[in-house]
């Protein structure tokens, strides 16, 4: 199972999709074409990004023209390039279909539902002005774009890690983690774990910074940069469940475990490093080590890593350098990315997850009481588990993705976008 430098984190619908080749629009006239046709390219753009599993679509202004790019497999590629009559004329009709909230320190932010179109994602939309105009970012949240609503099994978690995760949250209280750094799916596993609740007995309700597609048995709370607030408004309300996007201060980790120990599933997500810089961060907001320890259920921590072509992969004897880094036997074969029609010359097709996770059984819960430190808990929670690294070098040995991509888990650095 992408929520800015991570895109308001949301960023982060990232499977798989069939690619081919870029539909050629014709150039739009729209001094004769009429607003009708500036619309239909706009829904064409929206079809195409969902079909190649694109996170996001730019319209970028230059001098004399806009430039029109998606990001898919973390892959950055134009796809279209307008005059300025066709330009103006498309982000004339996105303006329209985007419902802008008023103007906040310089940014623009809306949304576009085509309820019309099943096929279509739901986009968030952000408008920054720039020296050549305004710079448009649309965030594709919805239907063929991503990868929400699917099992945690198809965000590239393990059988056997999706069931304990399942476990936590089939659990009527405690404190589930989910933590990362920016643009690492976040908000993509936080959505697949709301599909997979039981909400049919269940009241759950979440809290967002920027409203998901709306999902039938949720109730959806802005945060409105004050989630510990929204918290504190909602308990009394008897909920079951509550879906914290982001706890991004000590008072809304306060009320979090508060309402974990008070009988409520709280599942939250926390930008960490990893598994065990989560738990670190969350016990020094608390300043209280006891209610945490007693509170927390499993910590999640994730990355993205780009998924190799399966029509053009190559197999190929890894370097002695990548062999020494990931602990490989000399000549081990591993893939490289070669580029084919299927991928359109990347050589990657999406994105897939990699995990690591840390059940808090009564000995981690004594470590957190005892003020252990980040060696000491690695050492408990990842004896018989594997860590972030370890599950990047599985990866490479199953062929679903590089080697250089391992190294950059194992060494903490975050997806870097390739143009």
């Amino acid at each position: 199972m992408q929520g800015e430098a991570e895109a308001p984190e949301r960023a982060d619908t990232w499977l798989d999709a069939p690619s081919g080749a870029m539909p050629q629009f014709a150039p739009l006239n729209c001094a004769s074409a009429g607003m009708a046709e500036a619309e239909g390219l706009l829904v064409a753009l929206l079809a195409d990004a969902a079909r190649r599993g694109a996170t996001h679509v730019h319209l970028e202004p230059q001098e004399d023209a806009l430039a029109v790019r998606v990001r898919a497999s973390g892959l950055l590629v134009e796809v279209l390039r307008l005059g300025p009559a066709e330009g103006d004329a498309l982000v004339r009709d996105l303006d329209m279909m985007a419902r802008f909230e008023p103007d906040l320190n310089g940014t623009r932010r809306g949304r576009i539902c085509c309820s019309a179109r099943s096929d279509l994602p739901e986009a968030a939309v952000t408008a920054l002005r720039v020296r050549t105009g305004e710079r448009i970012v649309l965030r594709l949240e919805g239907a063929g774009a991503n990868a929400r609503g699917r099992p945690l099994v198809a965000l590239g978690m393990p059988p056997a890690q999706a069931g304990r995760i399942a476990a936590a949250l089939d659990r009527r209280a405690g404190l589930v983690i989910v933590s990362g750094p920016a643009g690492s799916g976040r908000s993509t596993t936080l959505r697949a774990m709301l599909q997979s609740l039981d909400r049919s007995a269940r009241d759950v309700v979440a809290i967002e910074e920027n409203f998901a597609p709306a999902l039938e048995g949720v109730s959806q709370i802005a945060a409105a940069g004050d989630t510990a607030g929204r918290l504190r408004a909602l308990l009394p309300q008897d909920p079951d469940v509550v879906v914290v996007e982001n706890l991004d201060d000590r008072a809304s980790v306060l009320v979090a475990v508060q309402a974990a120990l008070a009988g409520r599933l709280v599942v939250a997500s926390v930008a960490s490093g990893d598994a065990v810089e989560a738990i670190l961060a969350l016990r020094a907001s608390t300043g209280e080590p006891f209610p945490l320890a007693s509170a927390l259920t499993i910590v999640l921590a994730q990355r993205l890593v780009r998924r190799l072509c399966d029509a053009c992969r190559e197999p190929v004897q890894a370097q002695g350098s990548t062999s020494a880094l990931l602990g490989f036997d000399p000549g081990a074969i591993v893939y490289s990315a070669v580029g084919c029609a299927c991928c359109e010359g990347t050589g990657y097709s999406g994105l897939t997850g990699v995990f690591e996770a840390i059940e808090a059984d009564p000995p981690l819960r004594r470590l957190i009481q005892d003020g252990g430190d980040a060696a000491i808990l690695s050492r408990h929670a990842f004896l018989n588990a594997p860590n972030l690294g370890s599950a990047a070098r599985a990866l490479v040995r199953e062929g679903v993705t590089t080697p250089d991509e391992a190294v950059r888990i194992s060494r903490g650095e975050a997806l870097v976008p390739i143009c």
